[in-house]
């Protein structure tokens, strides 16, 4: 298994259902590691949330076809991205468990020399009422570390 330092955005956008508001935009910049093992891509990177001293360890492991992000640390879930099938997510977060569905619309990966480019567009339900619209982007850039 081969890793190698990457550069890494995250980018996620949220639109409330029914709300008149802006989206809400979440960005990430940070360095990781990426690496290949029988067949799947592997990105590694932690976050930091304000007020909370510990990182939270992210891993999202990927293929052409789906990603799977999972948190651990004062945040904790495995979160499935994949066009075949809709998958339930259990959130536990510092103020308690969330619990709601993904229903993953697009998803695109891109491999090139220079890094790597995923982009997911989906939507969240919650007792099956439909609470927001969703995207995350992220980028891997080998050649700037």
């Amino acid at each position: 298994m081969t890793t190698r330092d990457i550069k890494i955005k995250v980018t996620g956008v949220q639109s409330v259902a029914g709300a008149d508001d802006e989206p809400e935009v979440l960005e990430l910049e940070t360095r990781g590691t990426y690496s290949e093992k029988n067949g799947n891509r592997y990105i590694k990177y932690d976050e930091f949330i304000e007020d909370v001293e510990e990182p939270v360890k992210n891993l999202l492991r990927f293929d052409e076809h789906a990603l799977q992000l999972t948190k651990r640390g004062s945040v904790n879930t495995v979160m499935l991205f994949d066009r075949e099938k809709n998958s339930s997510v259990h959130y536990a977060t510092p103020v308690g468990p969330i619990c709601m569905n993904i229903c993953t619309e697009e998803y695109h990966m891109e491999q090139s020399e220079k890094g790597i480019r995923i982009d997911i567009r989906y939507c969240i339900d919650f007792n099956n009422d439909y609470i927001t619209d969703c995207s995350l982007n992220v980028t891997a850039d080998y050649e700037g570390v």
